[in-house]
């Protein structure tokens, strides 16, 4: 397993330990085979099966995923950006910005009215050209702030 994976225990998830050890491989590698899986938690390929279709219809694990190197994929310069909203417009402001392709996340929180979201983008001219060209042209769109992410210390998209 790898050296940063991760502690469930720690992170105050109350599951059965297999099913701890299953999600723990599966989150450092969601294309693990079942049979893999079974040796490591000492239990049948079919039983293995079971408890993460169980886990999956329960809702614990919503979906199996993959994670990009941006930079390989040409999204050179990720980016937060603070987008202000009209109070009345927030909701529709935020749905709209979950269907850009260039934002990954898209979230609200207390104080103001601001969407926070994380966008990945070529460089720094297609990001204005993306601020400017697509971002204030939602309505409802107040004010934009951004902010280049420079180094990156962690990165796990574990959570929902």
């Amino acid at each position: 397993m790898r050296e940063d994976s991760l502690d469930f225990d720690k992170l105050g998830i109350h599951l059965d330990k297999t099913d701890i050890k299953i999600l723990k491989l599966l989150a450092n590698d969601s294309r693990i085979s079942y049979a893999e899986i079974a040796r490591e938690v000492h239990l049948s390929r079919m039983a293995v099966r079971e408890r993460v279709m169980k886990m999956v219809e329960e809702g614990v694990v919503e979906r199996f995923t993959v994670q990009l190197d941006s930079k390989k994929v040409g999204l050179n310069t990720p980016v937060f950006l603070q987008v202000e909203a009209a109070p009345s417009k927030l909701d529709d402001v935020a749905n709209e910005l979950a269907k850009q392709p260039k934002i990954e996340s898209v979230c609200a929180m207390t104080g103001k009215n601001e969407l926070y979201a994380n966008a990945f983008v070529k460089d720094v001219e297609s990001l204005q050209q993306f601020v400017f060209e697509e971002i204030y042209k939602i309505d409802g769109v107040v004010k934009v702030e951004y902010n280049i992410i420079t180094k990156k210390y962690k990165s796990r998209r574990l959570f929902t």
